[in-house]
C-alpha cells in the first residue's frame, strides 16, 4: 500500500505543474515525450534475454492500453470538457478496477465493490459540479474510456506478472512504457515542430513529468497493483484527488471548497481501510484452512493417496 500512497503523492503536484507550465502546448506532445522519456530511463534495466517474444508482445500491448490509449482518450477529452470536468470524471475509475478485476480474476465480493464506491463518492464530494459544456457527453464517453484503459491496464499487469515474479517489474517494465509511447506517437507528430519553441522551464516540466510522474511513477504504481488487495487498490485510484487539491491550495494558491475536500478525503481513507480489512480477513482465512489440513504424517496414509477431485474442483 505504501507504494500506491507515494505514487499518489507525487501525482497530486502533475495537474498544477501542467496546467501552470505547459498550457500552451499540445497535450500529445506533452504525453508522447513523457512516455519517452520514460522508456529510455527504464531501458537499461530491461531484461530482454528472459523474456520470450510472447510475454514482450503482451507487455507492449498492455502499455498501449494502459498508457497509451489512455492518454490518448483522456487528451482528446479536454476538446469538449472544461479541465475541472475531466477531473471530476477520473472519479469512476475504483469501479472500472473492481469490475476488471471480476472480469480478469474473479475477484467480485460485495466488500470490494463498498471500497470502490466509498472511493468513488469521496472523490465527487471533492470535485461534483453541474456540467456546464454543450458536449459533455461526448467529453464523458472519451474520459470513461481512458479510465477503463487505466484500470484495465494495472490488473491486466498484476495478473500478467503474477506467476513470473522472477521477472521482477524493473526488469520489464520499459515494455509498457515502449507501447504507450507508439500509440501516443501518432498524435504527437502533427506537432512536433513547437519543440523548437519550448522555453527551459517547460523542458524541465516535461523531464520532470518523464522521469518521475510517468518514470518511476508508473512503475511504482503497477509494482504497488500487484501487492494490494483489489479494494484497495480500486480506492487509491482516487486518492490522487483530495492531495490534488490540497496541492492546489498549499502550492498552486487556489482555493476550493475545504469542507469538500474533508468530507471527500474521510470517504476516500474509509475505501482504502475497507479493502484492507477485506485483504486481511481473506489473509486470516486462508490461515485458517491451512491450519486446519491435516499433514500427511498426521493423517497417515490414505491422506498421501490421490484422490478423485470433486466437480467444483475442476472449474
Amino acid at each position: 500500500m505504501a507504494w500506491l500512497a507515494v505514487v499518489s503523492l507525487v501525482w497530486s503536484f502533475s495537474f498544477g505543474i501542467i496546467r501552470s507550465t505547459l498550457a500552451g502546448i499540445d497535450s500529445g506532445l506533452v504525453s508522447f515525450l513523457r512516455l519517452a522519456i520514460a522508456s529510455l530511463a527504464a531501458l537499461p534495466a530491461l531484461r530482454a534475454r528472459r523474456l520470450s517474444p510472447d510475454l514482450a508482445g503482451r507487455l507492449m500491448l498492455l502499455g498501449a492500453v494502459q498508457f497509451g490509449m489512455m492518454y490518448i482518450s483522456y487528451i482528446e477529452s479536454f476538446r469538449w470538457l472544461e479541465a475541472w470536468e475531466v477531473a471530476m470524471l477520473t472519479i469512476t475509475t475504483p469501479l472500472f478496477v473492481v469490475i476488471a478485476s471480476g472480469l480478469l480474476e474473479g475477484d467480485g465480493r460485495r466488500i470490494t465493490y463498498a471500497s470502490a464506491a466509498a472511493a468513488v463518492i469521496g472523490g465527487g464530494f471533492i470535485l461534483w459540479g453541474a456540467p456546464q459544456s454543450e458536449d459533455f457527453l461526448r467529453g464523458f464517453i472519451l474520459v470513461q474510456v481512458s479510465n477503463v484503459c487505466f484500470a484495465a491496464g494495472q490488473v491486466w499487469y498484476r495478473r500478467l506478472m503474477a506467476g513470473r515474479p522472477a521477472l521482477g517489474d524493473s526488469g520489464v517494465i520499459a515494455l509498457p512504457y515502449l507501447g504507450g509511447a507508439l500509440v501516443t506517437a501518432l498524435p504527437a507528430a502533427a506537432s512536433v515542430g513547437r519543440l523548437s519553441c519550448m522555453t527551459g522551464r517547460q523542458w524541465a516540466s516535461v523531464a520532470y513529468l518523464g522521469l518521475v510522474a510517468s518514470g518511476a511513477g508508473f512503475f511504482m504504481w503497477n509494482h504497488g497493483a500487484k501487492q494490494a488487495g483489489t479494494g484497495v487498490l480500486a480506492a487509491f485510484n482516487n486518492a490522487k484527488i483530495p492531495l490534488s487539491v490540497a496541492a492546489s491550495i498549499v502550492v498552486f494558491g487556489e482555493r476550493p471548497s475545504l469542507w469538500r475536500l474533508a468530507a471527500g478525503t474521510v470517504l476516500v481513507a474509509a475505501g482504502i481501510l475497507l479493502g484492507r480489512a477485506d485483504a486481511g480477513w481473506r489473509s486470516r482465512r486462508a490461515s485458517g484452512r491451512t491450519a486446519r489440513s491435516p499433514s500427511p504424517e498426521r493423517a497417515g496414509p490414505a491422506a498421501t493417496q490421490p484422490t478423485t477431485p470433486e466437480p467444483s474442483e475442476l472449474t
